[in-house]
């Protein structure tokens, strides 16, 4: 049922976001739930903290907080702070769902292969809680496996795709004539501009894709991104020697966080660069052509995510999946009067040392309330 669900929803959502572009998923409840996750310096789980230790803002304005409260079905934290174990049984999933997706636009053609391969050793070796799909990001993005409980699904639909995972969705596109489909380096200079601005629209316009299916999953909703991203301004810097002007996606971008943050989506990014066996000095580490990190780490902010580097993307994707088993529900009543439209969401903590995550805005409609 939740698999008819989610193709009816998604495909629903595809075609009115194709004729109204700029639709807006809204609320007119006043009731606001908040997830938060809460780590220390050393970034181990905080398991006990109360409601007195938080503060709420509403657009810059104090609001007292109704409830606050650790997940009931979360596990106690090992003596040393770490997660438990999560080799679950499939029955015993709770109401969260992680989408892992496959970027198969951002990262280099080798770096795609091995982010599958590490996609395919995690689902292999680890045993989460929460329902997993897996979703291909493309020039033709489409969804590859729906929400299961049962990571065998998902292996065998990774081992039945070619070394192309685009194939299943538009095997006779003319990616010849495509410069986006080239090797960066055999793409003259001159368009490179070009090539990069349609695969950072290709990108954007597939996670909006991915968000609006997302929107009608209920509950906490984690998307769990391995790529090198891609930079917020197209300028010389990333496509040395591009005489165009410079071109910024942030209007697109903080377009995009507000739908996830209405959606109640995180971003769990993870970056690919690591993958390679080079050393952070390496020019391709350096290159912005290559990815540019510092998108990903602001998308993973803003949503109450995390982001992760390094050598061991495997503990990355593992924490990514076990980050909602230690976490709170903050629930607030917006108070009459309130302006309907964005709100910008503050939270502090007044323990020493404990820094908390969560979404940074919620929607806040004008219609009545029935």
């Amino acid at each position: 049922m939740m698999r008819i669900a989610w193709a009816l929803g998604f495909l629903l959502l595809t075609v009115s976001a194709q004729d109204r572009p700029d639709t807006v998923i809204r609320t007119t409840t006043r009731l606001v739930q908040i997830r938060v996750m809460a780590d220390d310096t050393h970034g181990k789980k905080v398991t006990d903290l109360g409601k007195d230790e938080i503060q709420l803002l509403d657009n810059r304005k104090p609001q007292a907080i109704d409830s606050f409260a650790a997940e009931p079905t979360a596990p106690p934290a090992s003596p040393d702070g770490d997660l438990p174990s999560t080799s679950t049984a499939p029955e015993e999933a709770r109401d969260d769902y992680a989408m892992i997706l496959i970027d198969w636009l951002n990262p280099r053609f080798a770096d795609r292969l091995a982010v599958r391969d590490k996609v395919n050793q995690l689902l292999r070796n680890f045993k989460p809680r929460q329902m997993m799909a897996l979703y291909l990001l493309g020039h033709d993005s489409g969804l590859l496996h729906d929400f299961t409980v049962d990571p065998a699904e998902l292996l065998q639909t990774l081992a039945a795709t070619g070394d192309d995972l685009e194939d299943q969705f538009d095997p006779a596109r003319p990616r010849e004539s495509d410069p986006r489909y080239s090797i960066w380096e055999s793409i003259p200079p001159q368009d490179r501009m070009s090539a990069f601005n349609a695969k950072i629209l290709d990108t954007i316009k597939g996670l909006e894709k991915v968000v609006a299916g997302m929107a009608h999953v209920p509950g906490r909703k984690s998307l769990v991104w391995v790529t090198n991203g891609f930079p917020i301004v197209l300028d010389a810097r990333a496509v040395p020697g591009a005489g165009q002007s410079p071109t910024s996606y942030r209007r697109k971008i903080d377009a995009l966080l507000e739908k996830f943050n209405r959606a109640n989506v995180a971003f769990y990014t993870l970056d690919a660069r690591a993958l390679q066996a080079t050393h952070p000095q390496d020019p391709h580490w350096q290159n912005p052509s290559y990815g540019d990190v510092a998108t990903l780490q602001e998308l993973s902010a803003r949503t109450g995510g995390s982001f992760f580097t390094g050598n061991d993307l495997d503990a990355g994707m593992r924490q990514a999946l076990d980050d909602s088993k230690v976490s709170y529900t903050l629930v607030f009543v917006v108070p009459p009067g309130a302006t309907p439209g964005l709100h910008q969401i503050q939270l502090r903590t007044t323990r020493p040392g404990v820094s908390l995550r969560y979404r940074e805005s919620y929607q806040l409609d004008d219609a009545p309330i029935k």
